[in-house]
């Protein structure tokens, strides 16, 4: 699956399975730019260990529910790097607040939805022109089963997750004649990143869910988008990918 030649940006740099990705696009051979609006020094730390494998890298800090910073980041890396192939929207937040949707906010809905969906949405815009043009591109999102079962207090969570189907399937029509591929990562629940801000009790709940009784290795997760970025997936568009253990099974 070599990604030689090819520039990755990927959003939530700074998250654990967001550096994963990061890390596995490099070993494949992809110079990597990752994103991040806080923690901008684990973003850095995550360059420098691409750098480290003979890569380059750079850590780019922007809103992404701004479409104007998006567009700004998208020069930025076009002028470092080359301009992007391979876009995998990773950033997301809300999961690790549970609140019923009597009891959620606006601004807490709206935030959520601005930075999951609309976020994703910036970025597939600002970088698919330079990829029509190159006529090669790929567009991984990563939604989560919670965006197709919902999920008890997280109805903002579950919506932004639910349109990034529906946006990935647009987006596969509309990149399809253009040798764009646009395909989503429905995931269940991995090591690392937010699954480990919730209480044990909780996390041991959940995974006692999961047919193999185990959370994911982020590994796991990053060599399913290493394949959606790689030629080898060439015919793949529009597609649901679950990477769940399992999770999303019924069982009595």
């Amino acid at each position: 699956m070599s990604l030689d030649g090819k520039v990755a940006f990927v959003t939530g740099g700074s998250g654990g399975l967001g550096r994963v990705h990061g890390l596995v696009l490099a070993k494949n051979g992809a110079d990597v730019a990752l994103t991040g609006n806080r923690n901008m020094d684990k973003v850095e730390a995550v360059a420098k260990e691409i750098r480290a494998l003979g890569k380059k890298a750079m850590a780019v800090k922007v809103d992404i529910s701004d479409e104007g910073e998006v567009k700004a980041a998208a020069e930025a890396v076009k002028k470092e790097l080359g301009s992007v192939d391979i876009l995998v929207n990773n950033a997301a937040f809300g999961i690790v607040r549970a609140v019923k949707i009597t009891d959620m906010e606006k601004e807490d809905w709206e935030r959520d939805l601005s930075i999951n969906l609309t976020g994703a949405f910036n970025c597939i815009k600002a970088m698919m022109g330079d990829m029509a043009e190159k006529k090669w591109g790929r567009i991984i999102n990563i939604s989560s089963v919670t965006g197709t079962m919902g999920g008890f207090g997280q109805c903002s969570y579950a919506t932004t997750k639910a349109g990034l189907i529906g946006l990935t399937k647009t987006v596969a029509l509309e990149g399809a004649r253009n040798n764009i591929t646009s395909n989503v990562i429905i995931l269940g629940v991995f090591d690392g990143g937010s699954f480990y801000e919730v209480g044990e009790s909780f996390r041991e709940r959940i995974i006692k869910r999961v047919p193999m009784r185990r959370a994911g290795n982020p590994e796991e997760l990053s060599n399913a988008v290493a394949f959606l970025a790689s030629e080898e997936s060439s015919y793949i568009t529009g597609t649901e990918l679950v990477v769940s253990g399992g999770i999303d099974l019924f069982t009595f």
